[in-house]
């Protein structure tokens, strides 16, 4: 006999990514739009499988969704979304539960969680809030992820397209020097750019944000 499925009782956070100006997209640019937007989704999926709850998949055309168990690891999924080449996207993230039964990939769900992280993005739009919004998670925690989410913005916005460019590839794992045969450039190049944005500094900026996420109750690793 087949058991049937299992609602989760566990919280976990939505996701909410909603691409910004897309409507300005002429029909010959959105097949090309689309075809990154995709990949970029493909990407996510493919990275950051084990700390998924439900797969990312895109909804309404210019959105996308997914469910995580582990929210240490949104700050890099921020810094890929938004380093990633193109678009550029809003973020909302919501903590809750799902009342539905969860599938593969997080389509046809509802609860809290995806209730709080529409609510994100719509504050997003609202109030022009780059860098993720986060709503649901504790007053304490809300206030420092929103905080730490806009000063990480504030250093990316800085950056130089090269910078940005050479950033996300070290994103998806590339090496200094791997990275500079890809773009044409010299590694010393990498490695100035690299210095420049102050990497170091930012990546331990990240691993404080991370660490709120810890305090998060109902994780899977507890």
């Amino acid at each position: 006999m087949t058991r049937a499925p299992q609602l989760r009782e566990r919280p976990c956070i939505a996701v909410i990514g909603d691409m910004i100006q897309s409507r300005t997209l002429s029909r010959s640019e959105r097949p090309a739009a689309q075809q990154t937007f995709t990949q970029l989704i493909n990407d996510l999926n493919r990275q950051l499988r084990k700390q998924l709850v439900a797969a990312f998949v895109i909804t309404l055309g210019d959105e996308f969704q997914g469910l995580l168990a582990d929210g240490t690891v949104i700050p890099e999924l921020v810094r890929r979304v938004e380093l990633y080449p193109h678009r550029d996207f809003r973020l909302g993230f919501g903590f809750g539960t799902i009342d539905t039964v969860i599938p593969k990939n997080a389509i046809n769900v509802d609860g809290p969680a995806l209730h709080n992280a529409r609510a994100a993005i719509d504050q997003a739009k609202s109030t022009n809030r780059p860098g993720g919004v986060f709503v649901g998670f504790g007053s304490q925690i809300d206030r420092v992820a929103n905080g730490y989410a806009r000063i990480l913005w504030h250093l990316r916005e800085k950056m130089t397209e090269r910078q940005r460019r050479i950033l996300y590839l070290m994103s998806t794992g590339l090496r200094q020097n791997e990275v500079a045969e890809q773009m044409k450039i010299t590694k010393q190049a990498v490695s100035q750019h690299v210095a420049a944005v102050g990497w170091p500094a930012y990546l331990e900026a990240e691993t404080g944000w991370s660490a709120v996420f810890e305090l998060l109750p109902g994780r899977d690793d507890k």
